[in-house]
């Protein structure tokens, strides 16, 4: 970093008191000085919701009326950077090509699954404010249309949102025919259950088909991995690992400081890291349906 001519010379002025053994006049400068203002030196500009995540504002009808929520859309190309391989590979495998489900040996929610059209499943994962009982301010969705695998993300731009986005999704999720997520039994499902209880919505966890891919992870690949963390997968059995993603823990804080500051750099990384979950869904789904097994035998699960 450059160093003003001021500092420097303030500096200069230090050196020569040290020198002389004028340690008052040392004090003096260095109190003087203080902490440097250059411009380099001063805080980012925030970034704006509207740069970090380009979207639309919707809104939802309610009880109480109409709501407002962020809403975002992408298609693939948009997450990996054009590489469209993963939307051929999902069609192809869920229209029956290359497939080797034993459906004897596998679960009833993954046999429904596989029979339905790409176009019926709904893949889900939702962002929250931590454990069991706080807010669910982002739901991510990702679905089959136009030969192409589409994004969308519901997104609550303060904590009065929440209700706006647990609605929408609602919404969606009735033209769905299979609900696929990972974790989602346990977690998602029964977290967004929760918290419309809490804003006064009916909301029905049970009405359709739901393939929770934890669930299979950990059936079919127990004791082939050392975990069945949705990451430890995605390296070993999708063959990639992430790079610079925000991390699940640092999650929450990043949206409190979005909620207090309106600085959206941090929920760029949240959003980014929804997608990636969506995406390696897809991933996992076929390699269960193909009898794709992970790359290397680490030990058993922990």
């Amino acid at each position: 970093m450059a160093m003003s001519e001021s500092r420097r010379r303030k500096l200069r002025m230090l050196v020569k008191s040290l020198s002389r053994g004028d340690y008052q006049g040392a004090s003096d400068v260095l109190r003087d000085c203080g902490p440097q203002r250059d411009e380099a030196s001063k805080p980012a500009e925030p970034v704006p919701l509207t740069d970090a995540c380009p979207g639309r504002e919707e809104r939802v009808r309610l009880s109480a009326g109409e709501m407002p929520y962020w809403y975002v859309s992408r298609w693939l190309e948009d997450v990996t950077g054009g590489d469209t391989a993963v939307a051929r590979q999902y069609a192809a495998v869920m229209l029956g090509a290359r497939r080797r489900l034993d459906e004897l040996a596998a679960s009833a929610e993954l046999c429904i699954a596989s029979d339905r059209r790409p176009e019926d499943l709904l893949f889900m994962d939702i962002e929250t404010c931590g454990l069991g009982g706080t807010a669910v301010f982002l739901v991510g969705t990702m679905h089959f249309a136009d030969d192409d695998l589409i994004f969308e993300q519901c997104f609550a731009r303060d904590y009065a949102e929440e209700p706006a986005v647990l609605a929408a999704f609602a919404e969606r999720l009735e033209r769905a025919e299979v609900l696929v997520t990972f974790n989602g039994k346990s977690f998602d499902m029964n977290q967004i259950a929760e918290r419309a209880v809490f804003h006064g919505m009916v909301f029905d966890k049970q009405a359709r088909p739901h393939l929770d891919l934890l669930h299979e992870s950990r059936r079919l690949w127990r004791g082939q991995t050392p975990n069945c963390r949705l990451q430890t997968l995605e390296q070993l059995v999708c063959g990639r690992r992430r790079v610079g993603d925000i991390p699940g823990w640092a999650i929450p804080d990043a949206y409190h400081r979005f909620v207090r500051t309106g600085d959206a750099g941090g929920i760029r990384d949240i959003m980014h890291h929804n997608l990636l979950d969506l995406l390696t869904m897809a991933e996992l789904l076929c390699a269960m349906l193909t009898g794709r097994a992970p790359e290397t035998q680490t030990g058993p699960e922990t």
